[in-house]
C-alpha cells in the first residue's frame, strides 16, 4: 500500500493568510485536502495529514517535514492558495513548486499534477517553478507545493471559493498522484463497503470518511448539510432533502452518483437522505435526528413518496448523523 503525505498549508490564525473578505487560506486548503482524500478513498493508499485537523495550530514546517518522512510516505503534496497584494487585484493563475535542487521524481510529480491543474481549474498556468520552501526542501521523498489560484484575484476568487473550483483543484492533485504512484483500486475481496462522509454545520468542514455499519458520519447536535459516498465496487446513488433552500422552499436536491459531486449545500441543514446502489445487494441506511437525539428506523428503499421505507428522516427535523451499510 502506498502512503501519501497531504498538507493543508498554514492555520486558521496565521496572520495575513486570507482573502480580502476574510476567508482563511487554511479553510480553502483544508477543503481541497478533504476532497483529495475522498477521491483517493477507493484506491490502495493511506493518507497521512501533516496539518492540524481543525486548523487551530499552525504546525511548524519542521514538524510537517518530520511527520511525513517518519511516516515513510511515497509522495508529499502541500496545498496552498496564492496572494499578491492582499487587496483585490487582477492576479491570476496556478503553479506547482519543487525545491531548488529537485530530483527527477520531484519534477515528474510536479508535471503529473500541473498538467491537470491548468486543465481542470481553467485558470492561467504560471508554470512549474523552483523555490526554497522548507516543507518540500528535502530529497528523501518526492514532494511538491501547489498554489491553486489567487485569493485576492477578482477572477480567481470566484473559482477557488466555489464547490466546483475546489473539486477541480482536488481532482488535479488526486489524479496526478494516481499517475505518479501508479495507484490501483482496492482489490475485490468479495466484501463491498460503503465509504461515506458528511459536511457538518459547526466545524464547517467535511468530517472523516467512515465505512459500513460499525461507525457513523456526523457529530451529534451539529446539523449535517452535505453527504458524499462511494463503494469499493459498483455505483451508489443518493440525494438529500432540505427543509429550506436559498429561496426558503423545502425540496429534494438533485441525485448524485458516487463522488462525482456531493449531495447538499454548505450551510443548509438537511432533514432527510436516500441511497440506492446497482450492486444487487441489500443496502441499509439510517439517520439520526438532532433535536430528539435518536436514530430513526433503518430504511432500505429509495422512493421520495414513501415516508416509511423510501428515505431516512422526518421533514422539518434536522439530521446530525448518517449511517450506511450493506447487509
Amino acid at each position: 500500500m502506498k502512503k501519501i503525505g497531504l498538507d493543508a498549508g498554514h492555520g486558521l490564525y496565521t496572520a495575513g493568510k486570507q482573502t480580502p473578505d476574510g476567508i482563511k487560506e487554511w479553510t480553502l486548503n483544508d477543503d481541497v485536502c478533504d476532497i483529495i482524500e475522498s477521491l483517493l478513498a477507493a484506491y490502495d493508499c493511506e493518507i497521512i495529514r501533516t496539518d492540524n485537523d481543525e486548523g487551530k495550530v499552525d504546525e511548524s514546517l519542521s514538524y510537517r517535514v518530520n511527520a511525513y518522512i517518519k511516516a515513510g510516505v511515497d509522495a508529499f503534496v502541500s496545498i496552498h492558495h496564492n496572494a499578491y497584494t492582499g487587496s483585490w487585484n487582477n492576479a491570476t493563475g496556478v503553479e506547482v513548486y519543487t525545491d531548488r535542487a529537485p530530483t527527477e521524481a520531484d519534477e515528474r510529480l510536479a508535471r503529473d499534477i500541473y498538467k491537470r491543474l491548468t486543465q481542470y481549474t481553467g485558470l492561467k498556468g504560471r508554470g512549474i517553478k523552483r523555490a526554497n520552501f522548507a516543507v518540500i526542501n528535502q530529497n528523501k521523498v518526492p514532494a511538491v507545493l501547489c498554489e491553486g489560484g489567487f485569493m485576492d484575484g477578482t477572477f480567481d476568487y470566484k473559482v477557488i471559493t466555489s464547490a466546483q473550483g475546489k473539486k477541480n483543484y482536488a481532482r488535479a492533485v488526486a489524479e496526478g498522484l494516481i499517475e505518479f504512484l501508479n495507484l490501483k483500486k482496492k482489490e475485490n475481496t468479495g466484501k463491498n463497503e460503503v465509504i461515506y462522509q458528511v459536511w457538518e454545520s459547526v466545524k464547517d468542514k467535511w468530517l472523516p470518511n467512515v465505512e459500513g455499519k460499525s461507525d457513523y458520519a456526523g457529530n451529534f447536535k451539529n446539523a449535517v448539510c452535505c453527504v458524499r459516498a462511494n463503494l469499493l465496487y459498483g455505483n451508489i446513488y443518493y440525494r438529500v432533502h432540505v427543509p429550506s433552500d436559498a429561496r426558503g422552499k423545502a425540496r429534494w436536491l438533485p441525485e448524485v452518483k458516487n463522488r462525482e459531486d456531493y449531495a447538499g449545500n454548505y450551510h443548509q441543514p438537511i432533514d432527510a437522505v436516500a441511497f440506492y446502489t446497482d450492486t444487487g445487494k441489500k443496502l441499509c441506511y439510517a439517520a439520526h435526528e438532532r433535536k430528539s437525539g435518536r436514530w430513526l428506523p433503518t430504511v432500505t428503499g429509495y422512493n421520495m413518496s414513501d415516508s416509511i421505507n423510501g428515505y431516512a428522516g422526518n421533514f422539518g427535523r434536522e439530521i446530525d448523523a448518517v449511517k450506511v451499510w450493506f447487509e
